[in-house]
């Protein structure tokens, strides 16, 4: 797999999404999530009817999009992503990684398409830094995958390795997210997830906050 692929989807590379939760922090909170089969069973659902069927197609996408259809693809994902916070979530992530892309990759990034949201700038990115369609999603959905186990160990009683297990305990779910998301042409991007919608609506309402969304 590509270098640079695995360091731009390395949690420490500063695109800021450790600040965002998405919701689980709201689902934890009132006790939706409280169990390390809990928080499994979330992961596998968001991954196949929520997540997995807007983000991971639209980085596939945006992986062989041109100038033209990448502003398409942005603009759908406005339309799917209803709720406020999770939306401009998806725009924040993706301008710090656009950022911090071109500032490491200035002349392999020259010509980059404009892209707005995280799913659009990953693919785009990942693309013209020579990374493999199939690599590039699977890079990215473990990207995810990863990121919200991790935050999963600030917001519950979930220890490191359990919250790893929890993540393997994904990998075929995982692996179906991929698969979808490289056959995905713009009409099968989706997806229904209210409970989570409900819940990173209501997010802003906490009395006590660790992330933005």
């Amino acid at each position: 797999m590509n270098l640079r692929l695995l360091q731009l989807a390395d949690s420490a590379f500063p695109t800021g999404a450790y600040a965002f939760s998405d919701g689980l922090e709201t689902l934890t909170q009132r006790g939706d999530v409280r169990t390390a089969d809990d928080l499994t069973a979330f992961l596998c659902g968001q991954l196949a009817h929520g997540w997995g069927r807007q983000d991971a197609p639209a980085s596939a996408l945006a992986w062989s999009a041109d100038s033209a259809t990448l502003p398409e693809l942005d603009a759908l994902l406005d339309d799917l992503k209803l709720v406020e916070g999770p939306r401009r979530a998806s725009l924040r992530i993706g301008a710090n990684l656009r950022r911090a892309a071109l500032h490491l990759w200035p002349g392999d990034l020259s010509r980059l398409p404009p892209t707005r949201h995280h799913a659009t700038s990953f693919g785009a990115v990942a693309s013209a830094l020579g990374a493999e369609r199939e690599d590039t999603v699977q890079a990215y959905v473990s990207s995810w995958l990863l990121g919200r186990v991790t935050s999963a160990t600030r917001l519950m009683k979930l220890g490191g390795l359990d919250a790893q297990r929890c993540a393997a305990q994904c990998e075929a779910q995982a692996g179906r997210c991929v698969t979808f998301a490289l056959r995905a042409t713009p009409n099968d991007l989706g997806g229904f997830s209210p409970l989570l919608d409900i819940a990173a609506a209501q997010q802003a309402t906490l009395e006590q906050r660790l992330f933005q969304t």
